[in-house]
């Protein structure tokens, strides 16, 4: 009977909050189903903040395009990126999905690239930033490129599949990926580089977690498993750019990231080419010259002052 137990825990812990109307995001929980049920504002937004939710969500929706343009407000595109707009990858503010074997671009899926810390420069890049980005390539694959330009590679998928068996003798079948970078569009990859996949994550909840304090998260940070609840984990320790110190690291798959502005600027200069007061450098490596070739959306100091 104890394969039972889970099963009928989970529905009385439905039907408990359904009964006494259990929120999961307390007051800014909204009830809706449906393709935009992630792409509504908190519940309890006041209406002062709710243009500026409005503005915000024009930029998470709207494409942005290769500079000069008469769009000023949102040229500057590339020249080397991952999509030219954030709903492209985060679909309809929900997740993203990798790519089928036959699809030619990853779409909502890029893949970070790094090599092993091995000398003193090395480490103390990965103190600061948490990983060694590829010499010749940066942190990260970008697989598009402006008109006639060239992208830095492609990712290619392959999957095999690996039969899994439960406790009950029920087998599923799962899909193993197997990743390689194709195409290579500057010369050859470092011979130790490290490739990791990351599906775009929900949009939804992201303020909700930058606004657990720091104390709360220490004190559920339980690395060896002390409780033996089977459990265990540990906050993960990054570079604040604008503190210029180490903060606790909350937003992107590996917590890679100590707040939303930092987050946010991060996917506009990786994965757009955008330029920001944190990230302002273009995502060009010292070898690829492109970035110095085309026209960009302007400097910092004019889009300031304009």
């Amino acid at each position: 009977m104890k394969q039972y137990i889970l099963p009928v825990m989970v529905w009385l812990i439905s039907l408990q909050a359904v009964a006494f109307d259990v929120k999961s995001g307390g007051q800014t929980s909204v009830k809706k189903d449906g393709a935009n049920a992630y792409s509504l504002p908190a519940a309890n937004l006041p209406l002062s903040k709710r243009l500026d939710f409005s503005v915000g969500n024009s930029f998470f929706r709207n494409p942005w395009v290769p500079a000069p343009s008469s769009t000023e407000a949102r040229d500057g595109l590339g020249p080397l990126f991952n999509t030219n707009g954030c709903q492209n990858c985060h679909i309809k503010d929900g997740r993203g999905h990798p790519p089928e074997a036959k699809d030619l671009h990853a779409v909502s899926m890029l893949v970070r690239l790094s090599i092993p810390a091995m000398t003193p420069e090395q480490k103390q890049t990965f103190i600061r930033e948490g990983t060694v980005p590829e010499p010749t390539y940066g942190g990260q694959l970008q697989d598009f490129a402006l008109p006639d330009k060239t992208p830095e590679g492609q990712v290619s998928i392959s999957y095999t599949d690996v039969p899994v068996t439960f406790k009950d003798g029920t087998t599923v079948t799962l899909r193993k990926p197997t990743l390689k970078i194709v195409d290579l569009g500057y010369g050859e990859m470092h011979p130790d580089t490290q490739l990791s996949a990351r599906i775009a994550p929900p949009m939804i909840g992201l303020g909700l977690l930058e606004s657990i304090p720091e104390e709360t998260l220490l004190t559920w940070a339980d690395e060896n498993d002390s409780d033996n609840d089977g459990i265990s984990g540990r906050v993960n320790k990054v570079w604040d750019i604008e503190k210029n110190s180490v903060a606790i690291g909350r937003f992107g798959w590996k917590a890679g990231q100590p707040t939303l502005m930092q987050q946010n600027a991060a996917a506009f200069n990786g994965d757009i080419g955008l330029t920001s007061h944190l990230f302002p450098s273009e995502n060009c490596t010292q070898t690829q010259t492109l970035c110095d070739e085309v026209p960009n959306g302007g400097s910092l100091k004019s889009a300031r002052t304009s």
